[in-house]
Order: C-alpha cells, then structure tokens, then sequence
C-alpha cells in the first residue's frame, strides 16, 4: 500500500493473543547513499511510529496479528518530520481498519 513518500508491506498472520505487532522501517541504500542520511529518515520514521502505535491495538478477540514493513519511498527534501508523520499515521489507520474487518478466531 502506498502512503507517498511511504510505502507500507503487510503480512497477516495468525499468532498467540499476547504478542505484538512486528515493525520493520528501511530506506534504500541505491536512494539514499550516505549512512548518515538513511539512518536519519529511519529515525523519524521510528518516532512517528512511536508516537502513534497506540492506535494500533488490536482487539484482545482477535488472534490476527500484523508483520510490518515501512519503505521510506520519497526524496531528502521531503524527509521532515511533519510529512513523514502524517503518512504514518495514515497507514496505522488502514492496518487498523484491517484488523477490524478480519474474521475472529
């Protein structure tokens, strides 16, 4: 799914009640060459995830639990924090909106 300059990959899968969603953020090396500048889109995408991952809670019903990878898509100027966090926000709420509509085990 694609939340320009975000990219959002999916797999649902069947786990115990008690664990968590599994979170993965990367920015392409072929994109971005300097370390410094991948490592620092990574950290602002780990933040708004931090910051908003309680809207994520799935219901304590459902055993369908979410792997989750975070494509960091866009260019440097694009990289603040405000655009950045705005897409995040937009991608919990579809996986939330995918639990709620996942059949109950």
């Amino acid at each position: 799914m694609n939340f320009y300059p975000i990219r959002l990959v999916y797999l649902s899968q069947s786990m115990p009640v008690g664990s968590d969603t599994q979170v993965l953020f990367t920015a392409p090396k072929k994109k971005f060459r300097s370390a410094v500048t991948r490592n620092a889109i990574k950290r602002r995408m780990r933040e708004a995830y931090r910051l908003h991952k309680h809207l994520l809670a799935p219901p304590q019903s459902s055993s369908v639990r979410f792997l989750l990878r975070y494509i960091y898509m866009g260019s440097r100027q694009q990289s603040n924090f405000g655009a950045i966090q705005a897409k995040i926000v937009q991608a919990i709420y579809y996986i939330r909106n995918l639990y709620e509509n996942a059949p109950s085990t």
